[in-house]
């Protein structure tokens, strides 16, 4: 145990490289259980240089199963894509949210301006878009293509409804997963008095520092734990 932050000091240092060797698509499957039920989701993070710059797509698609199934109908499928740089990681661009046969939920960052434009209901709202915002998708993959977090960090994001801050503190940790035993770097999200939102993130740097864990809470206050299943890679 005493060799695992000397194991994860390389890990961060070779961080940098990761970016540039992931592969062009990468699929990964991961079991969802909460209180009342299980569900699935699968995750595909896809990368393409266009015109030059390199641009991401990150979509998500979540079924509930079971009892689960009786409070989460249908799918919620998520969309989050924009443009990748050497300096910052990924910069979303658009961000969408649709459960079920529910209109989608949507986000717009129009950097130029500062603005974040969310659609839903039928309505526009506008809000100031804080530099180096991340819309909830792009968030748990941004570390793959930017410096590893230490210590400590600060965390701009956003859903389909709203931007916050998050203060997250970093620590190390062994997970047990279907794929084995990882060597985690784990963001536990400060939870303020009024704050009824968990977040915890379990990021691998034996795989491109990708998520292979999260657990949150969503809206309706149900906790779910989603753990990493299979992580499928496609060679450029």
């Amino acid at each position: 145990m005493k060799l695992l932050p000397s194991i994860l000091l390389v890990f961060w240092i070779s961080c940098s490289v990761y970016a540039t060797d992931l592969p062009e698509r990468i699929d990964i499957d991961y079991t969802l259980s909460g209180v009342i039920g299980q569900g699935k989701a699968r995750e595909t993070l896809l990368q393409q240089n266009k015109n030059g710059a390199q641009h991401y797509t990150i979509d998500s698609e979540i079924k509930a199963s079971g009892f689960l199934k009786l409070f989460k109908r249908g799918s919620i499928s998520r969309h989050s894509e924009g443009i990748i740089t050497p300096d910052k990681g990924m910069q979303s661009l658009y961000f969408s949210d649709q459960r079920s046969e529910k209109p989608a939920r949507t986000v717009q960052f129009d950097w130029d301006n500062k603005q974040l434009v969310y659609h839903r209901k039928g309505r526009e709202i506008i809000d100031k878009l804080t530099p180096g915002t991340l819309d909830e998708l792009s968030l748990v993959y941004h570390f793959a293509f930017t410096d590893p977090p230490k210590q400590a960090i600060t965390i701009h994001e956003t859903d389909y409804r709203v931007q916050h801050t998050g203060h997250y503190i970093v620590s190390h940790e062994t997970l047990d997963t279907p794929l084995g035993k990882l060597d985690t770097i784990v963001l536990t999200k400060q939870q303020e008095p009024d704050d009824t939102f968990k977040k915890k993130i379990w990021l691998s740097p034996e795989h491109f520092m990708l998520p292979v864990r999260i657990i949150s809470t969503e809206k309706d206050g149900m906790e779910i734990d989603q753990m990493v299943r299979k992580i499928t890679y496609t060679a450029r």
